[in-house]
């Protein structure tokens, strides 16, 4: 062994010494690379310090020569240390040993042996012309020849079908002195002509010690049958996985017809293997006449997962059936998993809407917060009844809140791939969603828009590992017996006639804007009778128009 700076031998071990033929006392001195390389391997020498320039390494096959004028053969490996000042190590070894050559003879012959008999993968040395000059059984087979027919052909005289595949890669690996690795060749050959296979090949640049390429070496796996049980496996995975989101989907409830309300929910399954999830939704009718909201996701994916899904979201609805609130609903569910045989967490959010006033009770045991979103305004985060996950303990107590939902705004529950996104946490995927919300036209379109804008400005990809469901309920705005009209004289008394009737009704009403110009008319003092029927209230629009 040796270590050095620049082209200067600083350290030695006694056998360098003995290989050089010097002493310690050369060695303090400094032992000048040069002095010990023969003239003739001068440029050799000069490529390999190129080699270590370039990759940081190399192997040289040279002579040392010793003071006396004899030489040495030796093998070494070169590395460097440091660039800057240039600094090397170096293993040499003795190749003028008889017994040390005879076993490298031994060593490389035996590879060699193995590589071309033994081995279960194709081998073949490929010259510049691009003839087999080495190739062994396995490859021989997959081709359709023998090893002697090979030997000294042209490739794509025997196989012609691989050029168009095969050959810009060999010339490129030629050229350029870079390995090719793991190529798919796909074609033919005359020892299955009729069937299209595919190969897994690698190419490798055959150099001579210093010199140019002189070479490819290909390594070759016929990957055929592989690939057609890969693409049967993946069939039947997407027909188990079809099968279950069927089944999951069929779980899922159909949204009630609800007066004053707008409806819409939405379940993305996730998209990784058959990882389905437990997350579900329901909408119902509590004893009260309330509206009933519900979201939850079972920890956990698979079978097992829509299995507890559904006993969770068939236990809900027996527990508001049977006149419990939101946060009895949830001590209830939270009561049936601590008592399961097996076991399970689940998350989940309840909300009661009151019809008339929007009056909202709310109760969440470990989900993401639901969302109260109005036209113009940041969402609201429902956030004053969080309880415990579902399962963890068998004596959490759910409390509820109240809030209120104004006409025209909307409630949004969901779960919580909607909001995760690896490498974040939750609380940033909550703000990217409420901006997103804001962002929007939520509240022109009802609640299948809300959703629409939820899942556009979420981290939700077409790859997802987890399943999202999301469940919007918009409060319509109430109806009220106007109508917002331009009008001219005429044309009101058309209208007037058709609301009052031929006959006329006992209502005062007074006419304002004399002239051929729009008019405006108040239906008034309704203090002695109420209306048997629709009025007209007064009001101008900005444009002159009757309101």
């Amino acid at each position: 062994m040796a270590s050095g700076c620049g082209d200067v031998i600083e350290q030695a071990n006694d056998e360098l010494l003995r290989i050089l033929g010097r002493g310690r006392a050369g060695l303090a001195e400094g032992i000048a690379w040069p002095t010990i390389t023969p003239a003739d391997h001068a440029e050799r020498d000069a490529a390999a310090i190129g080699d270590v320039r370039r990759s940081g390494s190399a192997v040289v096959q040279k002579d040392f020569l010793r003071p006396d004028g004899s030489r040495i053969p030796v093998l070494a490996v070169v590395a460097a240390v440091s660039w800057d000042p240039y600094e090397w190590v170096a293993i040499v070894v003795d190749l003028s040993r008889e017994e040390r050559l005879r076993r490298l003879v031994q060593s490389e012959a035996a590879i060699v042996s193995s590589l071309l008999e033994d081995a279960p993968i194709g081998f073949a040395l490929i010259d510049p012309e691009l003839r087999f000059v080495r190739i062994n059984n396995e490859l021989a087979a997959m081709n359709g020849f023998t090893v002697d027919q090979h030997e000294g052909a042209l490739v794509f005289e025997l196989l012609p079908d691989l050029r168009d595949g095969a050959e810009p890669l060999l010339r490129r690996v030629l050229e350029t002195g870079e390995p090719l690795r793991d190529v798919q060749i796909v074609g033919t050959t005359p020892a299955d002509p009729d069937t299209t296979r595919t190969w897994l090949e690698s190419f490798f640049p055959v150099r001579a010690p210093g010199g140019p390429t002189i070479g490819v070496a290909a390594v070759a796996r016929d990957v055929t049958e592989v690939l057609q049980l890969q693409a049967e496996l993946q069939a039947t995975l997407t027909r188990q996985r079809q099968v279950l989101h069927e089944l999951q989907t069929s779980l899922l409830p159909t949204l009630p017809d609800t007066p004053g309300f707008d409806l819409a929910a939405q379940y993305l399954g996730a998209s990784i293997d058959i990882q389905l999830g437990g997350d579900w939704f329901d909408v119902l009718h509590a004893p009260d006449g309330r509206l009933v909201l519900a979201i939850g996701d079972v920890v956990g994916h698979g079978p097992a997962a829509v299995g507890l899904m559904a006993r969770l979201s068939g236990a809900m609805r027996a527990y508001v059936t049977a006149g419990h609130g939101p946060g009895q609903v949830l001590t209830q569910l939270n009561r049936l998993l601590n008592a399961a045989p097996f076991p399970a967490l689940a998350s989940a959010a309840i909300l009661y809407l009151e019809r008339a006033g929007g009056d909202i009770e709310y109760a969440s045991a470990g989900h993401p917060y639901p969302l109260m979103c109005a036209p113009g305004a940041a969402p609201a985060v429902l956030d004053q009844a969080q309880g415990m996950i579902l399962g963890a303990t068998a004596d959490s107590f759910y409390a509820s809140a109240s809030a209120r939902l104004h006409g025209g705004a909307a409630v949004l529950l969901y779960t919580d791939g909607l909001i995760e996104t690896r490498g974040e946490d939750l609380d940033t995927g909550l703000a990217r969603l409420r901006r997103a919300i804001l962002a929007s036209s939520q509240g022109t379109g009802g609640a299948a828009e809300l959703l629409r804008a939820a899942i556009a400005g979420s981290a939700v990809s077409d790859e997802r590992d987890d399943d999202v469901c999301l469940l919007a309920a918009t409060r319509l705005p109430e109806i009220r017996s106007t109508a917002d009209v331009n009008a001219t004289r005429g044309q009101f008394d058309a209208v007037r006639a058709a609301v009052m009737g031929a006959e006329g009704r006992t209502d005062r009403y007074r006419r304002h804007g004399m002239g051929a110009g729009p008019v405006e008319v108040a239906a008034h003092d309704f203090a002695s009778r109420p209306p048997a029927g629709p009025f007209i209230s007064s009001g101008s629009t900005d444009e002159g128009g009757l309101r």
